[in-house]
């Protein structure tokens, strides 16, 4: 505690006069020094989006709570894994640029690091509170924040401007859920990576048909991708399940390489629900199988740039 000093005058003592005026005009312009510093300090101390660390889970594409359900041909680039309910229910093929872990050890550690993300994503302190309807808009970095669900209605894209900044960060924060209408898409400009995007989602997350997507989806319940719908980034659901339907999902070529080798047909599920089989196909990254003992270059999914 700052002590402070009393300095009581005789009453024989002379008159203040221009040393009062002088004390005087000192003060104020303490006064006026010190709310010049408590304004700049305000000012700076506007929260900056940090990135979201989310440890051994970041070589997954796919990370679920109750199961992951695939219907159609999918694509997706980076592992997949569900804990603890390991049920895999595969109509269709699908491409798997990674390695399934099911509810191996690798995905029990991921999910326990996925909790953590979705903490440290929720913790950050907003900048803005937005509109429910992001479409249209540009942002700059930031931590930007909607009590009721965040969507993305079209027909104008939601567009991320880095301003020249590779190392922009964007975190998006919706207290209840995270929808996009059929075609609606995300765009990155100027610098802007998807691998610094992070949603972090109250409930759910629902992708519409044929929508273009970025950034890690980190959701407290369920994550489903509506037919056609595109990812550049990842899927993560705590405590739901993530349903696929003839989707695209590419890790961003920022985030680090897929290292882990895969270690067969994955799990047969619980409870009868059935499992992947010899449905879920593992090529090396970068090739996709084509069938008839082809290879094809695996699709690269990048949303539209726009400067």
């Amino acid at each position: 505690m700052t002590s402070v000093r009393y300095n009581h005058r005789s009453p024989t003592a002379r008159p203040r006069g221009r040393a009062a005026a002088r004390h005087g005009a000192a003060g104020t312009a303490v006064l006026l020094a010190l709310s010049a510093g408590l304004l700049a300090t305000a000012g700076s101390a506007q929260a900056v989006a940090t990135s979201v660390p989310l440890g051994t889970a970041e070589p997954f594409a796919v990370l679920s709570g109750l199961g992951i359900t695939s219907t159609g041909p999918t694509t997706v680039n980076g592992d997949i894994g569900t804990y603890p309910n390991p049920a895999m229910v595969v109509s269709g093929p699908l491409i798997l640029n990674g390695t399934d872990h099911a509810g191996d050890g690798v995905t029990q550690t991921a999910k326990s690091d996925l909790t953590a993300a979705y903490l440290a994503a929720a913790g950050q302190s907003p900048d803005t509170t937005v509109s429910a309807d992001l479409a249209g808009q540009t942002l700059t970095p930031g931590v930007y924040f909607k009590s009721d669900g965040l969507e993305i209605n079209g027909p104008l894209p939601l567009t991320l401007d880095a301003n020249g900044d590779a190392s922009a960060v964007w975190v998006f924060q919706s207290g209840s859920h995270l929808t996009t209408m059929p075609n609606t898409r995300v765009e990155l400009v100027d610098g802007a990576l998807a691998c610094n995007v992070f949603w972090q989602v109250t409930s759910s997350a629902t992708l519409g048909v044929n929508s273009a997507f970025v950034g890690t989806i980190l959701t407290l319940t369920n994550s489903s991708l509506n037919t056609g719908a595109t990812l550049e980034g990842s899927v993560f659901s705590r405590n739901g399940a993530v349903t696929l339907d003839q989707n695209t999902i590419v890790r961003p070529e920022c985030a680090s390489d897929v290292t882990a080798t895969y270690s067969g047909g994955g799990t047969g599920g619980t409870g009868g629900t059935g499992g992947t089989g010899g449905q879920v196909t593992r090529v090396p990254v970068g090739s996709v199988d084509a069938g008839g003992g082809l290879a094809a270059v695996a699709p690269r999914f990048r949303p539209v740039t726009a400067r």
